[in-house]
Parts: structure tokens; C-alpha cells; sequence
């Protein structure tokens, strides 16, 4: 596989082929795929003609097989048709589809066509149903519809960042029933959206070539490296996979390219420690429960770029510094919501002001607060009725506090923890991994029993601020953390905590 610039400069009349493709993030995808677009326009001897999300790529590939009147060829870059696209992306056009939902009530005499802001989301819808070899066109309004399997109506990386398993079948079921009008809709105004045929086209474009000094360049942000197009693109070396920046043990990695690239567009350079900064305030992973080697969310790579402009345009030519990225840019980066439940664990004072620090920019950040409030609280209740059900084992002398072994908990405390309960209701500790459940486990050894017992008193409490009963509920929320932290002695010493 090449990389970009020894494909552009391997290009020459008798070694080309007629379709191009460029994976990657679309901050770098996009300015490879023109500059490669060039170089077969020199070729051409014509210009390049960049198409943004092009409704017909059916069309668009039916333009390219035929000859110009007025140029003798054609160059086309397509960015992001979402033709080779994997799982995610799939979910998360329908998930742009959704934005417009439900659908505003129409007069009787307003016509069938689509809103503005309804058009690019019937658009996407329909570019997910061709993904799923569904014909929109065919059958009733809510053939097509039905056909959508449930993981993909769940939710895309962005919603599932903050809500780890996306929508519920209640969700999916509603949002079924919201999108059959935008089929019927969408139907009427004679949107197309990529298609099948499109597909195939692509595979007669490969196999059987375009007119002299006729190509096709696609910029992707996301393809399925197994899918047969790509395999075959990569076989003939018409293939560039680009840096994707992911996470790491050290922090974000692969931005090398990215800020290459801007660099090379702006004319303006960065400091080390400020590209550690503008990560750490713009970038998030495509989940809330990430781990190492996750790639960053679509929309958050391109804030980075976005601020990174800002700042080149406000730099005059000096390189951008650290202090100049904190005093412009708003922090809404990636918080990790499990440290925050580590910092309510350490307890005192200091726990107490690191939980509530994580958490201001937990909802500071979050695209959709409400969800992403509601996401965090059912993880801190979930915590809270772990604590209530450790104390409850306390009481009954059933186990010590404050073993700290690991080894010896897990296998003389945690199965005492674990074990079904006389009365035949549900243990909430019983499926907890070990590891969560020790942590849990020293955290409610430090907390007195009087607090313990007042716990799920004040959880019902601010459940109900929280939903519905307050007209401030993140201060509610943050409220309950800071009192639940404060409440975890910061001190370990045996016995505690009875």
C-alpha cells in the first residue's frame, strides 16, 4: 500500500487507474484526495471537480462514462459517499436522519416537498438503506424501514458516547415509526441517495476502466478494509489508508498528520506541548468506554482542525503556544467517566473537588447534556446501590471492611458478596466484576454507617431533581457527588466505616 505522496508521484500516462481511494480522517483525506486529483488532471488536461456527500453517485458515475463537449476529460473527488463504509457509520447516518424527527405536520394544501433541513436527512436515510442493500423504493412507506437491523437504529459512536448501549427497543421502535414519513416524504421530492447500483458501478468502473482522462478520486473518512472493492483497490496499489488518530497509554496518537497537513494549509506552525492542549480540549474516542487504541470521534478531529484555523489566523505568523490555546479555546475534550468515580473514591476534601472539577467538564462537553446527565447519573446510582448493598453485608457480619489483597477478596470476600440473598431477590452486586466490586468495597469501608444508611434516601431524592423535579439539575447532580465524595474518609484505617 502506498503512501500518498509516492502514489501521486508513481502517476504518470501509462500507469493511472480509474478510481482512486483515500481513507482517513476527512481533515486529511480530503486536501490528499485533491492533491492526487491534480495530478491526474495535469494528466487530463482539465480540472478538478470536487463533489462534497453527492446525493447520486449513481449519476455521478454515469457523468464520468461519458465525453465532454468542452474538456478532454473529467476529475472528480467524492468525499465521503459512504459507499465503503463500515458498521459505525452506518449507524450514524441514520443517526443524522433522526435530527429532524418527528417530521413537522403538514397542511393539507403545503405540497410534498421536503424542508430544508429535511432533505440532507432523507438524503443520509436513504444513503443507509442502500448500504443495507435496501431498495427505498421498494414496497410500502414502511418496508424499508422494517428491514433496518436493531444495532444500527441503536445508535452511531456519538450518541454512544454518552449512553453506552445507544437507544432501547421502546427508542427503536418509536424511531421506526418516525422515520416512515421521511421515507414516504423523501419518496415524493424523488430523492435517491447513493444506491446499489452505484455499488456496482463501482465494480464495472475497476474492472472495465472510463474514458481517457476520465477519473473518479474517493475520499472516505471510514471503509471496511474486507469489503471486495477496497481488497481490490489495494491489489492494484490504488489504495491509501491515512494516519487515523487514536488513543494511546501516552495520550492521543497519530496527530503527526494532521497537523502536518494544517500547517501546510495555514503556513502557520504549533508548539509541542499547545498540540497536547488542543487535543486534550477538543478530541474525543467514538465511545464513552474506550480504551487504548480507539480512533477519534469524526466531529471532534474536525473541531481540532477548526481551532487550530482559528488560532493560525490569530497567531501572525508566529508558531501557536500553549497559553494561546488555553485563553481560545473552550474545553469540551474528553472526560473519562470512570475517573470521576475514582475521585469520588479517594475521599475528602480533595476527592470532593477533582469529582466535581471532572464532572463540570464532563457536561460541559457533552453534545446532548440531558443524556449525557442522565448516562453519568445511572452509573453513580448503579455505585450508590453497590455501597448500600456492602454496607447491608457490613451489618450482618457477613464480611470485614478493608481487605486489601486483592487475591485474598477475591476469593474469600467477594464470593460472601456475591452469594444469592435469602429472601430470593436480585443480589445488584452478584454479576460486578471483582476488580469493580473491591473498589466499591474499600470505598464503602471508609464511609460511616450512618451516611450508608441515609444513601438511598438521598438518591431517590435526586433522581427526582434530576427528572423532572428541578430546574437546575446539573447543579443537583453535582451537588450529590460532592456530598457523596465528602462523605468517603479520605483516611483508611481498620475498621472504619462501622
Amino acid at each position: 500500500m502506498h503512501d500518498i505522496e509516492t502514489l501521486i508521484a508513481s502517476i504518470g500516462p501509462d500507469s493511472v487507474s480509474p478510481l482512486y481511494l483515500v481513507a482517513g480522517d476527512r481533515v486529511v483525506s480530503e486536501p490528499a484526495a485533491v492533491r492526487l486529483g491534480k495530478r491526474l488532471a495535469e494528466i487530463s488536461a482539465t480540472e478538478v471537480e470536487v463533489r462534497r456527500r453527492p446525493e447520486d453517485m449513481a449519476a455521478l458515475l454515469a457523468d464520468l462514462q461519458t465525453f465532454s463537449l468542452f474538456s478532454t476529460g473529467k476529475v472528480i473527488v467524492a468525499v465521503d459517499t459512504a459507499l465503503l463504509a463500515d458498521r459505525d457509520a452506518a449507524a450514524s447516518l441514520l443517526d443524522e436522519a433522526a435530527k429532524v424527527l418527528p417530521m413537522a405536520a403538514r397542511d393539507s394544501g403545503s405540497g410534498t416537498d421536503l424542508a430544508p433541513g429535511e432533505r440532507p436527512a432523507a438524503i443520509r436515510l436513504f444513503q443507509a438503506l442502500r448500504l443495507f442493500q435496501i431498495d427505498p423504493y421498494g414496497g410500502p412507506a414502511e418496508a424499508p424501514i422494517s428491514q433496518l437491523p436493531d444495532w444500527a437504529l441503536a445508535g452511531g459512536p456519538a450518541m454512544k458516547r454518552n449512553r453506552r448501549r445507544g437507544r432501547g427497543k421502546k427508542e427503536i421502535a418509536k424511531l421506526r415509526a418516525e422515520l416512515e414519513p421521511l421515507v414516504e416524504a423523501a419518496r415524493l421530492s424523488e430523492i435517491r441517495g447513493t444506491s446499489e447500483d452505484a455499488l456496482a458501478g463501482l465494480g464495472d468502473l475497476l474492472t472495465l476502466g472510463l474514458p481517457d482522462g476520465h477519473f473518479l478520486v474517493l475520499a472516505e473518512s471510514s471503509v471496511a478494509k474486507e469489503h471486495p472493492l477496497v481488497v481490490a483497490l489495494a491489489a492494484r496499489g490504488a489504495f491509501v489508508q491515512l494516519a487515523q488518530v487514536t488513543s494511546g497509554r501516552q495520550g492521543w496518537q497519530g496527530l503527526g498528520p494532521l497537523v502536518t497537513e494544517l500547517e501546510r494549509e495555514t503556513g502557520v506552525g504549533i508548539e509541542p506541548r499547545a498540540i497536547e492542549e488542543l487535543a486534550s480540549r477538543t478530541l474525543r474516542h467514538r465511545s464513552t468506554f474506550s480504551r487504548a487504541g480507539d480512533a477519534a470521534d469524526a466531529d471532534s478531529s474536525a473541531r481540532f482542525a477548526a481551532e487550530y484555523r482559528k488560532l493560525a489566523s490569530l497567531a501572525t505568523g508566529r508558531p501557536i503556544t500553549t497559553a494561546q490555546v488555553r485563553d481560545t479555546v473552550t474545553d469540551r475534550g474528553e472526560q473519562d467517566v470512570w475517573s470521576i468515580l475514582d475521585a469520588i473514591g479517594k475521599g475528602g476534601a480533595a476527592g470532593a473537588a477533582e469529582a466535581v472539577a471532572k464532572l463540570d467538564r464532563y457536561l460541559a462537553a457533552a453534545s446532548d447534556p440531558m443524556a449525557a446527565r442522565l448516562s453519568f447519573w445511572a452509573l453513580v446510582a448503579g455505585f450508590c446501590r453497590q455501597l448500600t448493598a456492602i454496607s447491608g453485608a457490613f451489618s450482618a457480619r457477613l464480611v470485614a471492611p478493608n481487605e486489601r489483597n486483592y487475591r485474598k477478596f477475591k476469593d474469600v470476600v467477594a464470593p460472601r458478596l456475591q452469594a444469592a440473598l435469602p429472601s430470593g431477590s436480585g443480589n445488584p452486586l452478584a454479576s460486578l466484576h471483582p476488580y469493580r466490586l473491591h473498589r466499591a468495597y474499600l470505598v464503602a469501608g471508609r464511609v460511616s454507617g450512618s451516611r450508608l444508611a441515609a444513601l438511598p434516601a438521598r438518591v431517590a431524592e435526586t433522581e427526582e431533581l434530576l427528572k423532572g423535579g428541578s430546574s437546575y439539575p446539573d447543579t443537583a447532580l453535582i451537588a450529590f457527588v460532592a456530598e457523596l465524595a465528602g462523605s468517603v474518609s479520605s483516611v483508611e484505617a481498620p475498621g472504619s466505616g462501622r
